[in-house]
């Protein structure tokens, strides 16, 4: 029983799967430019995925109007799912939208791994910065002295540009 609303509920969904792999995709690059230390690339695969995910919460509605008015002709009530609807067709749109389906899952959980490995990176590089800063603060910052009124000082280089003109 392949109705109007069934292959616009496939299209939807084989769109959605494919711009989850595109987020996919834009993230991994995105840890690639970040082990690679190119923050120009990081920028522009972190917008992409951006992009990817705002079209993603557009398709997300017209998925939720298509999977209500689909599951309303195969008889079935207003708060359907995607798996109730997957039960409720024929063998071959069963097959077309589990397969979809799994497409989804998989892109989504790969998602959550290269954002965790990302986020993983970002925070050793952040501690290995931290940790330089402060042995430089340290090997720079000098040692106890005398001030002006006689009483020792501990002495700490604070950063700073010096500018000179000849």
């Amino acid at each position: 029983m392949a109705t109007n609303s069934l292959n616009e509920l496939i299209s939807v969904l084989s769109e959605k799967a494919a711009l989850l792999e595109s987020v996919q995709r834009a993230l991994e690059e995105e840890r690639r430019s970040l082990i690679e230390a190119r923050p120009e690339r990081i920028e522009e695969n972190t917008r992409k995925a951006g992009e990817f995910m705002s079209s993603i919460n557009l398709l997300n509605r017209r998925f939720k109007t298509v999977l209500v008015r689909t599951g309303k002709e195969l008889g079935l009530p207003d708060s359907v799912s995607l798996s109730v609807i997957i039960s409720g067709v024929d063998p071959e749109g069963q097959l077309q939208l589990s397969s979809l389906q799994e497409r989804c899952f998989s892109a989504a959980d790969a998602i959550k791994r290269v954002i965790s490995i990302n986020e993983g990176l970002i925070k050793n590089s952040l501690e290995i910065i931290g940790r330089s800063i402060s042995l430089f603060s340290r090997i720079l910052g000098g040692g106890e002295t005398y001030g002006a009124a006689g009483l020792i000082l501990n002495g700490k280089v604070a950063a700073g540009i010096i500018c000179r003109e000849i």
